[in-house]
């Protein structure tokens, strides 16, 4: 694979300029190997995973499923997303790698319109494995109280951004989602 960049001067975001791809992998668990290959194929590039975010926390962390947990969860949250995009206005690709689809794009968005740099959302399907995946008690950033509109506007997102790779490798899954960030089919609006 050829080295790319995500969001770049076509973008609107300027020469040198970074971008963010928040990348959902259930069947990584947190560890998704298109992730990593994604990172070696952007150039210069970030790898942060949401769950470290969680993992950081020392004193008084809850487990993510809890429902007291929402607050913890969503700081965790926000911290990825501004770390994040502090490096994508430095002019790094990012790539975000998350076990689940995040309770809320809102905070990546927030940062996407206060930096300029521009937001990708891809969500991996291998099929059943991966509603296997997602369920995963240690694979969740629990999701935080949504109204039902948010909830239903947040359905439709994944589902738009959603990439089949049932049938594909994890090699052959980077270069689809680098054709897709190339095509900017999974470019994220304000």
């Amino acid at each position: 694979m050829n080295r790319t960049t995500v969001g770049g001067p076509e973008l609107g975001g300027g020469r040198g300029a970074g971008g963010v791809l928040v990348l959902v992998d259930p069947t990584g668990g947190g560890h998704s190997p298109v992730a990593g290959l994604l990172a070696e194929e952007l150039y210069p590039s970030v790898h942060l995973r949401t769950d470290d975010f969680l993992r950081v926390i020392r004193n008084g962390r809850l487990p993510v499923e809890l429902p007291e947990a929402g607050r913890q969860n969503a700081t965790a949250l926000a911290a990825a997303a501004q770390a994040a995009f502090a490096y994508a206005t430095g002019g790094y690709q990012v790539v975000v790698e998350c076990p689940e689809p995040p309770p809320s794009l809102a905070t990546f968005r927030r940062e996407s319109r206060t930096t300029g740099a521009a937001l990708h959302y891809v969500v991996l399907d291998a099929g059943p494995s991966a509603a296997e995946a997602r369920n995963a008690p240690e694979a969740r950033i629990a999701p935080e109280a949504q109204n039902a509109s948010e909830a239903r506007n947040e359905a439709l997102e994944g589902a738009r951004h959603t990439l089949d790779t049932s049938a594909l490798t994890p090699e052959t899954t980077a270069k689809a989602v680098l054709s897709a960030l190339t095509a900017r089919t999974h470019l994220l609006g304000w």
